[in-house]
């Protein structure tokens, strides 16, 4: 039970102020004045959620994400906060989603990042401001750009073309200075979903305006085909020409350990002790040498990865190089800073959430120092972290970008809160129309008919039949728990166990010469695949973990199940 939150101190003139108001609101709506509610909302935004109060989930038109009891006004400032859907809107996708799947070709999943990024939903940008604004004033200067800003995007675009995105200030305040302090800026994606998690105008912003180099981090690269990541690799080349690509994952075969079995199921599981990702982080490295040039010593950080690399076997109890964390409140105020002062690099780690940031810079430095969570949100505020001690990391929040990404795609992405939907099972219908998930799950349609080819099935369908051979059922009827059911498969295609992944335009087309490019050799011994293949345990299907902790959603390492893909089409880690 959650403890009571503390009483805050309401004087008696605060009291009379809120008659006052209450008496001029009644006053409006007995003269029918139509604007009343609006003008109520408007006043309550500006007053609350673009201040930062923790009530702001009160609003009709927004819910504020995982909100926390705690004492002081500003315990859930850097919550996330999106638009909340009608219930009109929830009862049309529920009767989307009783209805028959009609299967897709694959080129539906071919993307680029003008399907969702269109002109007119650029990222807040901080304001301009001199040393003359007290801290008071700056304050009430980003709130109001803050609030002209979403309003724009309100009239310019209907709510129902516009996808969940950021709304809390707080979080964009800690992304600005990030930008502000950053040398070099990594910009982390998962490779499942890249033309959907890369903002143009975030690279616009940085390249051209602050003048930094971006780097595009593919990460998670072990759920992806290697052909596929070289066609995503020179779509983005030939689309943003200053832009570095890398390729990460932090979960190489040494990282990980043969699981126990469960009612004769086989799992994959992290070491206790992970060592860092070397093959990727080497990669890293020298593009960075690449940027910096004389201007920062990075022998040090090379001298780590080649100590890493040295090691032989599963040595966990060696530590490599040194680990100097900066423990101080973060600053989110504005400082004019020189790059590469003093010889020091500063990367900056930003992307929306769910792609792995904080995992990458555990990788980076061999030994878990950010926490890390599948639910969005989870980092609340810019971390800094020492690689080396002339190399400085900083973990920004996810952030949700302004797009017109569907909602469904979304919920796959990982930027909206699985915990949260309040109708899921149209996101599981979208990844039925590429993949037969009542034959990769080997189900029975829930009417009682065995599995045939021609059989329809619907989203509830699948939702309901996977709930009757998982077992999921409520409690007083003993009926099929399908919501149960379709948070659990959203879950297995967020961690990558149901592999679906997104493909550049016109991949169908050269999908040959994507696979016979040479680039494809590099992006399989970052990926680790070759010594997966000799330690025998990548197969064609591994089973899914029968772990009924793994249906709830909470604060455990987003590593601790996430397992690699194999090269096939689609891979489902499901039973021998």
């Amino acid at each position: 039970m959650a403890p009571p939150s503390r009483r805050v101190a309401f004087s008696a003139k605060a009291k009379k102020k809120q008659l006052q108001n209450k008496r001029e609101e009644n006053r409006e709506r007995d003269r029918g004045d139509g604007d009343f509610l609006e003008k109520r909302k408007k006043n309550y935004v500006a007053q609350h959620l673009l201040t930062n109060d923790s009530q702001a989930a009160a609003v009709p038109s927004m819910e504020a994400i995982n909100l926390q009891p705690g004492k002081g006004r500003n315990v859930n400032r850097y919550n996330l906060k999106f638009h909340v859907e009608s219930k009109e809107e929830i009862e049309a996708r529920k009767e989307l989603a009783m209805k028959a799947i009609i299967p897709e070709a694959e080129t539906g999943l071919e993307m680029g990042t003008d399907y969702c990024f269109v002109p007119g939903l650029e990222f807040p940008q901080r304001p301009k401001w001199d040393y003359n604004l007290t801290q008071q004033m700056l304050d009430i200067k980003e709130n109001k750009y803050f609030r002209e800003y979403i309003e724009g995007i309100e009239k310019t675009f209907p709510l129902a073309e516009l996808s969940y995105f950021e709304l809390n200030l707080e979080t964009w305040r800690q992304l600005w200075r990030v930008l502000e302090m950053t040398d070099i800026l990594l910009v982390v994606i998962d490779s499942r979903f890249p033309c959907l998690l890369f903002p143009p105008s975030l690279y616009h912003y940085v390249s051209q305006h602050l003048k930094r180099d971006v780097i595009l981090v593919f990460n998670k690269i072990d759920l992806v085909p290697a052909s596929v990541l070289t066609a995503w690799k020179n779509y983005f080349q030939a689309q943003f020409p200053l832009l570095r690509i890398v390729f990460f994952t932090s979960l190489p075969s040494y990282n990980l350990r043969e699981g126990g079995k469960k009612s004769g199921m086989k799992t994959q599981r992290r070491k206790g002790t992970m060592r860092m990702a070397a093959e990727g982080a080497l990669k890293l490295l020298e593009v960075c040498e690449d940027i910096c040039g004389t201007k920062a010593d990075l022998s040090a950080w090379r001298s780590k990865i080649t100590e890493e690399m040295a090691l032989k076997g599963d040595d966990e109890e060696t530590e490599i190089g040194e680990l100097i964390a900066q423990a101080k409140k973060p600053d989110v105020g504005y400082h004019q800073q020189e790059r590469f002062q003093s010889g020091m690099l500063t990367i900056g780690c930003v992307g929306q959430p769910n792609v792995g940031k904080s995992s990458l810079i555990n990788a980076l430095m061999g030994k878990k120092v950010v926490s890390v969570s599948r639910t969005p949100g989870h980092t609340k505020h810019f971390q800094t972290i020492f690689l080396t001690p002339n190399v400085k990391l900083c973990d920004c929040p996810g952030l949700v970008f302004p797009s017109q990404l569907p909602r469904t795609l979304q919920v796959l992405v990982g930027s909206y809160p699985i915990a949260h939907l309040r109708e899921p099972y149209t996101a599981v219908g979208y990844v039925g129309k590429y993949i037969n998930l009542p034959e990769l799950l080997k189900m029975d349609h829930p009417s009682g008919e065995k599995l045939t080819e021609n059989q329809e099935w619907s989203a509830y369908d699948i939702c309901e039949g996977w709930a009757i051979k998982r077992g999921f059922m409520t409690k007083r009827a003993a009926r099929p728990d399908v919501a149960r059911a379709a948070n659990h498969l959203l879950r297995l295609i967020l961690e990558g166990r149901i592999s679906l992944y997104l493909r550049p335009p016109n991949y169908k087309e050269e999908e040959s010469k994507w696979q016979s490019h040479p680039d494809v050799a590099e992006i399989t011994e970052i990926q680790a695949l070759g010594q997966m293949k000799n330690d025998g345990w990548l197969e064609e299907a591994v089973e899914v973990v029968d772990d009924e902790d793994s249906d709830q959603e909470g604060d455990e390492d987003e590593s601790d199940e996430q397992v690699p893909a194999s090269s096939n089409k689609f891979a489902l880690l499901e039973d021998d």
